[in-house]
């Protein structure tokens, strides 16, 4: 089994972790599943970033 540590969160902290998790999650998948989709987010910003700085290279598909 993983090693586990103990973080200190406010009560309203908590619960709102709980409200994210489903049933049958503790708080490690509610935070796992937490990084997952901010990593999503950072993904798709670096994206969006990307088209925005090399718009001028891209070709319409209506150019082809």
């Amino acid at each position: 089994m993983a090693e586990t540590t103990t973080i200190q969160i406010t009560k309203q902290t908590r619960d709102q972790l709980r409200a994210i998790g489903s049933m049958g999650d503790d708080y490690n998948n509610v935070i796992e599943k937490l990084i997952i989709e901010h990593n999503k987010n950072r993904l798709a910003e670096y994206g969006q970033k990307i088209v925005n700085e090399k718009k001028e290279k891209f070709v319409s598909i209506d150019e082809l």
